[in-house]
């Protein structure tokens, strides 16, 4: 069973502050994963993209947020490609917007 930790937003920068890290990028998607059984089956695919500790999914929000940071560039049609792979929909949160 997957345990991604889903972390609140406080949390979430409260983490970040904590890490060494100080140039973050910052990806935020609209999806469709709702349950725990569709995170475990896009985990392995994200850990593979962006590293196993550099994602997160707030199924509980409305647009099922999925954030991916990273140190490096992330490439977000990697990310993309990979979350339809596995049967699923996301679009960037800042496209969609502009789409909507």
């Amino acid at each position: 069973m997957c345990k991604q930790k889903i972390l609140s937003k406080n949390n979430f920068v409260h983490a970040l502050h904590k890490s060494k890290s100080v140039n973050m990028e910052f990806i935020t998607f609209k999806t469709n994963i709702n349950s725990e059984s569709a995170i475990e089956k896009i985990a392995p695919l994200l850990n593979t993209i962006v590293g196993k500790a550099n994602w997160q999914i707030d199924i509980s929000s409305s647009d099922r947020k999925l954030t991916a940071y990273s140190q490096s560039i992330l490439n977000e049609i990697e990310i993309i490609n990979a979350i339809h792979k596995a049967g699923f929909s996301a679009t960037s949160i800042e496209d969609y917007y502009l789409i909507y």
